[in-house]
């Protein structure tokens, strides 16, 4: 090391020590904690080299100091239980007493026998309670998993009989960064910018994040928001080891505004589910006297019982709740750096950090000394959950497709990594005028103990109240994948349970002599027009009924097939069938072998209406102002749905690129208002010349208020001039909120844009307040959404009436190119595969979605 770097070193080291002086470490962290500990088990401090809180610590050096623990320590042991996107290790670490750890597996046997409503209460009773703190799962609320080195530290370390008793009673189970692709995009912009001494301006480069911060993962999702759609896979792992254990206890970690205090639960009992019984959300309480008990001895403010809704199963606090644990959110207020100006003075990093540590352990004493209590509420959410279920008007859930194998595995996949009980459908039956067969199809049992999670997926939600506004009213998965499903009031012919996802059967159906045809209702026929296309395979698509010739006779015409001509190919004849086969076996997709391009009935396959499929250049507008989770979503659904390469560019890049190389363009939600002229004059000369813009939402209103769409929002009413109680105000925002409700829609399935879809009912989600006008032009509202719309969640009487008959996805021609505008994001969180399609076809038929034009336009 250089003369000037040692120097530089020793000015760093000493400012921090000013800060945070090493020996004040343990008495600031644990004030009212008596420590004892292990010598042999470093400190954080010791381990990574710097003061906890006086930097922000990298995932890899978070993974390193837990696997340290696990080598010195026989308290601990590490499991790298998966990888993130970006290639980094998930880490789940079970904290116990030694003598547990050699008995691991029985006593986890023992303690599920809580989950079984037919085995006895006694079954449990030698069984350690089961605790799982989980940190960090918002990347950018970054001071859980920094409490989350010093928990460890102490449970491995500290030698009292107090943290022995617990360790003896009790299995924790600690995630300590659910989120390490945005937690280091977090900490890496934190210590790339932070100031020694530390600057406490708001303004500060420090507490200010670019796009798209570190909250989300990789492909921007809230993970937060993912456990029942497990639409990632950062989301699996703990999902499937959350299975292994049943946590009677789970706590998120989290951090909110600056200017907050400290929350934790119970939420508002008006923000409870109705599927779960009062005792769920009664046990909130017994665990919150510890929270409260811990921050009262370190002179913390705290409030709760005010925030936060808690009747879904999408987040890391409710899933628990859904298996008879006692799921809880605890937020920090954020100091989003080492110290920031706030309402309540500066706030530390430090600070935040011994809150949630004091919080965390407090957790763990409240679970050993609420055992019996907290045994007895799982025992009985099962039993309930079969009483339920038998009072339940539905039977039998069945669902599956033989025409889109691909989502009907994929759901059942689902279902299974929730150990809900499926079953084979032993024989061919009809429900609500839908057709289910062996082999594509399987039924789930109401009554079954995981009955309420099973509702959670195949049910709209149970009604709720207007003052239910912190996330979406409605979360069903089944409704928005677009797949066939159906409820049974009589029990549907089952057969054997279902352990595993059989496997895909892809490939050619023999050797083309003329083409091949790809079948678009197969959700995953996308990814493999995506490989081809990628490849430089040319591919037309039929826009009028096709029927294709087969060994079996009698085909239905239908848009949407995409042959692959055998002639006029950069391969020849046999390397041409070797490659579809390859990627078709690969990807699971039956692809057919046509002897002939002569149709049974309906086009052929030489007619002008099967056109060729350009193959797309596709940009998403993706920067600072943007949705993060919305352009995330499309991001998500081009690389892994279609499987096809995107272009991610800035929204000042768009007056400076040659657009030309693009046929589509993505502009999710966002703030657009500062882009230059310059930027709407290039939009609107590509638009012009043949590209298709994609918008939705605020980018769908930026579009129109800049001319580049002649579609017609239908406003709000101006609000009505009334008095209103100055502390009603909370209330009445939320009564007017549109806030994730699932509503029924036509979609017109001669539409290219609808390609692959079979049903005209189409249910789509509606997060926002934005509505369109139907077009005046017949053929160019896509979606509209029915004059008496069914309605899941909530939603007032006037918004309803808004959206009442309104197009939710409209295409806008434009000389040679296009505006495809949606109302909402339709690959919301990246499971609501039904409207997804919409958006692939978007850029797959993006040059044939205008109308056709008559003689003299």
């Amino acid at each position: 090391m250089s003369l000037l770097a040692r120097g530089l070193s020793a000015v760093l080291l000493l400012s921090l020590s000013l800060l945070f002086p090493a020996h004040a470490q343990s008495a600031y962290f644990f004030p009212a904690t008596p420590l004892d500990p292990d010598p042999a088990v470093p400190t954080p401090e010791q381990f990574l080299g710097y003061p906890v809180g006086s930097r922000y610590t990298r995932h890899d050096e978070l993974v390193a100091y837990f696997e340290e623990l696990a080598r010195v320590s026989p308290r601990v042991k590490v499991e790298r239980i998966g990888r993130t996107y970006e290639g980094r290790p998930l880490l789940l670490a079970t904290i116990t007493d030694p003598d547990n750890h050699a008995n691991l597996e029985s006593l986890r046997q023992a303690h599920n026998t809580l989950v079984d409503p037919s085995a006895p209460e006694s079954a449990a009773s030698g069984a350690p309670v089961v605790v799982w703190l989980a940190y960090s799962v918002h990347g950018a609320e970054t001071s859980s998993a920094e409490a989350a080195l010093l928990t460890a530290w102490f449970l491995a370390a500290d030698r009292s009989e107090a943290t022995r008793h617990w360790l003896r009673e009790a299995v924790v189970l600690m995630d300590p960064a659910q989120n390490p692709d945005g937690r280091d995009r977090a900490a890496n912009w934190h210590n790339a910018w932070g100031s020694n001494p530390p600057s406490p301006d708001p303004a500060d480069r420090e507490h200010v994040e670019p796009f798209p911060g570190g909250r989300f993962n990789h492909y921007l999702t809230d993970l937060n928001r993912d456990w029942l759609a497990l639409a990632q896979a950062d989301s699996v792992p703990k999902v499937e080891h959350f299975h292994r254990w049943y946590p009677n206890v789970q706590i998120d970690f989290h951090e909110m505004g600056k200017d907050s205090t400290y929350y934790f639960e119970p939420s508002p009992k008006s923000m409870e589910s109705p599927l779960l019984p009062g005792s769920s959300y009664e046990a909130n309480k017994v665990l919150a006297r510890y929270h409260a008990q811990a921050l009262d001895a370190i002179g913390s403010l705290y409030y709760s019982g005010e925030n936060y809704d808690n009747f879904s199963p999408i987040y890391g606090s409710t899933y628990p709740d859904f298996h008879g644990g006692v799921g809880a959110t605890v937020e920090q207020a954020s100091s989003r750096g080492r110290v920031q100006e706030t309402v309540n003075g500066p706030l530390e990093f430090r600070f935040t950090i011994r809150n949630h540590l004091n919080v965390g352990l407090a957790t763990v004493r409240g679970a050993v000394e609420q055992k019996a209590f907290l045994f007895r509420l799982q025992k009985d959410f099962f039993r309930s959950a079969l009483e339920q279920a038998g009072r339940y008007p539905v039977r039998d859930w069945v669902f599956g497709d033989r025409n889109d194998p691909t989502l009907s595995r994929r759901l059942l996949s689902l279902l299974l990594k929730h150990r809900i009980e499926v079953r084979e459908l032993s024989r061919a039956v009809e429900v609500d005028g839908k057709r289910f067969e062996p082999g594509s199809a399987w039924v789930v049992p109401a009554r079954q103990p995981a009955f309420r999670l099973a509702h959670a997926i195949f049910e709209f939600t149970p009604p709720v109240k207007g003052d239910v506004f912190y996330s979406g009213t409605s979360y069903a998965v089944a409704p928005a994948y677009g797949l066939r499903y159906a409820a049974s009031r009589s029990a549907l012919p089952a057969g054997a349970r279902v352990q595993d996802v059989p496997a895909a059967s892809g490939g050619v159906d023999g050797v083309a002599s003329y083409a091949y045809a790809l079948d678009l209702r197969d959700y995953g026929a996308y990814r493999l027009v995506g490989a081809l296309l990628a490849q430089d395979i040319r591919l037309r698509a039929a826009f009028a009924p096709l029927a294709l010739p087969s060994a079996q006779g009698g085909a239905e015409p239908r848009r949407g097939v995409v042959p692959v001509p055998g002639g006029g190919q950069p391969l020849a004849p046999a390397a041409l069938h070797a490659r579809i086969d390859e990627l078709a076996r690969s990807l699971g997709v039956r692809v057919q072998a046509l002897a002939s391009g002569k149709s049974e009935v309906g086009i052929d396959l030489g007619s002008d209406s099967v056109k060729p499929v350009r193959k797309p250049g596709i940009a998403l507008v993706m920067g600072q102002g943007v949705s993060a989770p919305e352009i995330g979503a499309a991001w998500h659904a081009f690389d892994t749905a279609l499987g096809y390469p995107t272009s991610k560019i800035e929204p000042a890049q768009l007056g400076e690129l040659p657009l030309e190389r693009y046929t589509t363009i993505v502009m999710a939600s966002g703030n657009y208002a500062g882009l230059p002229d310059g930027v709407v004059a290039a939009l609107k000369r590509w638009i012009a010349a043949g590209g298709s813009l994609v918008a939705y939402n605020s980018g769908a209103r930026w579009a129109i208020d800049k001319g580049l769409a002649g579609a017609k929002l239908r406003e709000a009413p101006p609000p009505r001039a009334e008095r209103l109680d100055f502390g009603s105000q909370r209330e009445v925002f939320a009564l007017r909120r549109v806030s994730g409700n699932i509503l029924s829609a036509d979609v017109d399935l001669s539409h290219p844009l609808a390609f692959g879809l079979q049903d005209r009912r189409l249910l789509v989600n509606k997060e926002t307040g934005l509505v369109f006008e139907a077009s005046s032009n017949p053929y160019l509202t896509v979606v509209r959404i029915d004059d008496q719309p069914r309605v899941n969640g909530y939603l007032s009487e006037e918004n309803l009436k808004r959206v009442a008959g309104s197009a939710f996805v409209q295409v806008v021609p434009v000389e040679k190119g296009n505006v495809v505008v949606f109302a909402d994001d339709p690959a919301h969180r990246k499971y609501w595969h039904g409207t997804e399609r919409l958006l692939l076809n978007a850029a797959l038929f993006s040059n044939h979605l205008n109308p056709i034009r008559q003689r003299g336009e």
